[in-house]
């Protein structure tokens, strides 16, 4: 674990982009409704909640976008539907809940940006907090990110600690980007001291960014859609702008693990984009030693997990990671709107 805190002389946060009521809060989402109203009763419920929230469902088969919103109906909270066309064009600007409803299914990263996109170019707020819709915030989250990053000069990404569902097993407390298992990996011990302290990697389930790496690193990388690894890819592209990535261990968030990609044993597409994506990871951020040394990892050990699945009677699992692995160390890296800023 990094040490903590920051002793600078730069200057350090400013009081006003402090007012977490400022804040804008960006959930993507898909599907399971009943997670993204447990987030939305989370973020109603919490101390110094943003008086903005951005939900960009993505053409969600289950009548996400009208269940959501007829809690928020029952539960007298302004609410607003519009396309994401509209967005930033017909927003009523009093709603609290503004419900994106995409057409078209297009992964985690393109409806993060939709979101981000709006954030920048038709608000203020001097930081955006991306939650997954199966995540919820604790009651002191807001207060308690916003004095962790209070001292830290030119923060430029934050989260805090992660829970599972069960909120005593931890899940996230800080992480890194490994180059040599080309894979981010999470720490698991939460600080005693609550110190913040930098970290190599801020999970994507609650990603806080400034407004300053919106505008000038941009938007998160689409080329892995529908999903995996865009988070740990935007930290290292923050890290070498030279933006401090915060962890505040007194914050805290709960994560209904894997809900989104499914509740049960994962599927062959869903180990296909894992492993594809941890081949791009490397290619885009790695050079040297460090890329040979991860792409050789990725190489060697997953075929050998694919025997492993055949031999477990899962030949389709088998397959893709084989299809996963090749695909990210010798495929195109396309990016569709990806690295658009």
């Amino acid at each position: 674990m990094s040490a903590p805190a920051w002793k600078s002389t730069e200057r350090s946060v400013a009081r006003d982009d402090l007012d977490t009521s400022r804040w804008v809060v960006v959930i993507p989402s898909f599907n399971h409704p009943d997670d993204a109203i447990a987030c939305l009763e989370s973020l109603r419920d919490a101390a110094g909640r943003p008086n903005k929230v951005v939900l960009v469902d993505d053409a969600s088969t289950d009548n996400a976008v009208s269940t959501i919103a007829a809690w928020a109906t029952r539960s007298g909270i302004s609410h607003d539907i519009v396309s994401p066309e509209e967005l930033g064009v017909r927003t009523n600007p009093s709603a609290w809940l503004t419900i994106v409803a995409s057409k078209t299914n297009s992964g985690f990263s393109v409806s993060c940006n939709t979101g981000l996109r709006f954030v920048r170019d038709h608000m203020h707020a001097p930081f955006a907090l991306l939650l997954n819709n199966d995540a919820a915030v604790a009651p002191s989250y807001f207060p308690d990110l916003a004095a962790g990053i209070a001292n830290v000069p030119n923060t430029g990404l934050a989260t805090g600690t992660i829970y599972e569902w069960d909120q005593r097993t931890v899940w996230y407390a800080g992480g890194r980007f490994n180059p040599l298992r080309a894979v981010a990996e999470h720490f698991l011990d939460v600080p005693s001291d609550g110190d913040s302290r930098s970290t190599g990697f801020i999970c994507g389930c609650t990603m806080l960014i400034s407004r300053v790496v919106l505008e000038t690193v941009g938007l998160l990388p689409e080329c892995y859609t529908p999903c995996y690894c865009e988070d740990a890819d935007y930290s290292l592209s923050v890290q070498r702008a030279g933006f401090p990535l915060v962890y505040v261990p007194r914050a805290k968030a709960f994560h209904r693990v894997s809900s989104s990609l499914g509740r049960t044993e994962r599927a062959p597409q869903v180990i296909y984009w894992f492993n594809r994506n941890r081949g791009y990871a490397m290619r885009r951020n790695y050079t040297g030693w460090r890329r040979a040394a991860g792409l050789g990892y990725l190489a060697v050990t997953k075929p050998a997990r694919a025997l492993v699945e055949l031999l477990r009677g899962r030949p389709k699992s088998g397959a893709a990671f084989i299809r996963g692995t090749m695909a990210g160390l010798f495929g195109p890296i396309t990016s569709a709107r990806a690295e658009r800023k």
